[in-house]
């Protein structure tokens, strides 16, 4: 029973790396932790630089079938558009993502884009936060047609407090 509750603390804490000045380095580790059979369901890395290389190993990690994570906040950690590619192709092969956070980073109209294009088929996905700059009319088109197509999926686009909606301590619990 300890063990139990020693582990459940460690992911408890592993899961909460909110401003810690995580890495790509640390990335790599918590992709490895994500491909083992794992209860971590949430991990928040939000503030953290975590580089396109952090971006990278985490949606290798999440394209694999052994990762179980739930939620992903990854709210401010500067992912250029370019990363949007790789989190594409995570978001069409994962199972178990239910939100992902990509809040308050700059994925300009084009990471965005491909994002809804990858969104227009459904998927596990049930909440995807983002910024959008430039809210063009293929963007509104692609918006409509996610609607369509994928109506359990909610995007919240709009300005939001970082803290809202932030994952509570049963959500580690084994």
């Amino acid at each position: 029973r300890t063990h139990r509750f020693r582990l459940a603390f460690f992911l408890w804490l592993i899961s909460r790396l909110w401003n810690c000045d995580i890495t790509s380095d640390g990335c790599c580790s918590l992709a490895k932790l994500l491909q083992e059979k794992s209860s971590l369901s949430c991990l928040d890395l939000g503030l953290n630089h975590i580089g396109v290389t952090g971006v990278k190993v985490l949606c290798e990690a999440l394209s694999k079938p052994l990762c179980n994570l739930r939620c992903l906040w990854l709210w401010g950690c500067s992912i250029p558009p370019f990363s949007c590619e790789d989190l594409c192709s995570a978001l069409s092969c994962n199972q178990s993502l239910l939100t992902l956070d990509l809040g308050q980073n700059p994925l300009g109209s084009s990471g965005v884009k491909m994002l809804f294009k990858t969104l227009t088929r459904p998927g596990t996905l049930q909440t995807l936060r983002l910024k959008i700059d430039d809210f063009n009319d293929e963007l509104h088109k692609l918006l409509e047609e996610i609607e369509e197509n994928n109506p359990q999926l909610i995007i919240d686009t709009e300005k939001h407090d970082p803290w809202k909606k932030r994952p509570s301590s049963h959500d580690f619990m084994i």
